[in-house]
């Protein structure tokens, strides 16, 4: 059996070394297309002309004594989550190339150890590596590849790239954080670690802009780390559509921008671009009119603006922004009353609205406002968020007070308890018409009974020529 395995790694290592008389850089296949199926043992093979050892599952501590013959390392399948180089790689003094590949390597827990001062590329691919020290590499001064596509790479200390020989940094695969701590990718002067990043155009974020190129997303990011600055506000970049190989201007970003509790008592002049979400809780806004003049406010979809001090938005009657506005919090304002009509064309005709909130305002409750205000409850509940925090305003003169409105009935609107009921005047003018209606009638029927008896007809009969 034993013999078995050692044929199929020296036939595979034989094809290796056909393949790759051209240089070092097909050899990043070799722990792809042939892994010996060894039981957790390390098994090793040294190409004597090309210097070459290709180890699996570990490397034997005999090669050691002969690690000065080795200018090429592969490490295949290495068992361990953690690589110590200063321990592993000594005594490796003329390597010139190193790889590490196909393996569950999650740390390397040092330094590359100063004595290798040959090293000129190393090759970390297909690992579980997660993150780097910040001084991995500051050893090597003839460092000039660094390639650690395909990992788990979250975040990258940019200072374990400061070696003044790099010039090729590849970093594709791995599923980095777009924040504005990646900026330093944005540097494209000459010597930056950005410029020496070869595969910049392939690089994608993770969580929470899952397969979003890398470089605009950390553009558009540093752009609004710019604006926000301008204003008294928490900015941050929530979505973003697009994929592929776009850039910034063919990107769409969702940003939200938070101004609640900041004792504004305006709305901001003015908002970063492409702001879609704005919270202004807990403020004392009272007018909203920037929504209706104000370009800024273009693009924002969701407004929040509860707890403040606003009384009316008959300013929002026929405007742009109620026709296209996806949710608006007024809870909490001063409103007393709205105009109804203008909000049913908004919510009839607008195909994004997804919520609205007007519970904890002082609504009127009269027989002018509040019957088409309820109407506008009913047939929208599915919209009205806070239908039951709704409610007539707090008096205490009134049997309505603090009653959900959805839930009156048009006697309660309409009929005021200090007035009598039976002694209401629509209730008299209806008595008065009863009793006309039964006049005229009686007298048409004695009409017919005197004109059957006696012949004559009716007076104002006979007088009509």
């Amino acid at each position: 059996m034993r013999m078995t395995v050692q044929r199929t790694f020296l036939v595979a290592l034989f094809f290796m070394h056909v393949n790759l008389l051209h240089g070092f850089t097909k050899d990043d296949d070799i722990c792809y297309r042939h892994r010996p199926h060894i039981d957790d043992h390390p098994e090793c093979n040294f190409v004597k002309d090309r210097q070459l050892l290709v180890c699996f599952n570990g490397l034997k501590d005999e090669w050691r004594a002969r690690a000065e013959h080795v200018h090429v390392l592969i490490l295949c399948a290495w068992p361990k989550a953690t690589f110590n180089p200063q321990e592993i790689l000594r005594g490796f003094t003329f390597l010139r190339k190193l790889m590490i590949a196909n393996s569950n390597l999650t740390r390397l827990s040092t330094a590359f150890p100063s004595e290798m001062q040959f090293l000129e590329k190393i090759n970390v691919t297909g690992t579980k590596l997660r993150s780097l020290p910040k001084d991995a590499f500051s050893n090597l001064r003839t460092l000039r590849c660094l390639d650690l596509r395909n990992n788990t790479l979250g975040e990258i200390n940019i200072t374990a790239f400061d070696i003044p020989a790099l010039k090729h940094i590849y970093l594709a695969g791995n599923p980095l954080r777009c924040t504005e701590d990646v900026a330093w990718i944005l540097d494209s002067s000459e010597g930056s670690a950005a410029s020496k990043v070869v595969d910049k155009d392939k690089l994608l974020c993770a969580t929470p802009y899952d397969g979003r190129p890398l470089v605009p997303i950390v553009e558009i990011i540093a752009t609004l780390k710019k604006e926000c600055k301008k204003t008294v506000c928490d900015c941050e970049l929530i979505y973003v559509v697009g994929a592929g190989k776009l850039t910034q201007r063919q990107l769409i970003a969702f940003t939200s921008v938070n101004c609640s509790h900041r004792g504004l008592m305006e709305m901001p002049n003015f908002l970063p671009a492409d702001t879609t979400t704005l919270r202004l809780s807990g403020n004392k806004i009272k007018d909203l009119t920037p929504l209706t003049t104000n370009p800024a406010y273009k693009s924002v979809r969701d407004l929040y603006i509860d707890d403040n001090l606003v009384e009316s938005i008959a300013r929002l009657e026929g405007s742009d922004w109620l026709d296209r506005f996806r949710l608006l919090n007024l809870r909490g304002n001063k409103l007393t009353d709205l105009p109804t009509y203008a909000l049913e064309n908004a919510l009839l005709h607008n195909n994004n609205v997804a919520g609205l909130y007007l519970g904890n305002n002082s609504w009127a409750c009269d027989c002018h406002f509040t019957p088409s205000f309820q109407d506008l409850l009913i047939r929208h509940s599915n919209i009205i968020k806070d239908i039951n925090d709704i409610r007539c305003a707090f008096t205490s003169d009134s049997d309505n007070s603090n009653k959900q409105i959805r839930d009156l009935t048009r006697t309660e609107i309409c009929i005021s308890p200090d007035e009598d009921s039976w002694l209401h005047p629509l209730d008299i003018l209806n008595i008065v018409l009863a009793s006309l209606i039964f006049l005229v009638l009686g007298k048409l029927l004695y009409d017919y009974w005197s004109f059957k008896k006696t012949g004559k007809l009716p007076w104002i009969v006979a007088k009509i020529p």
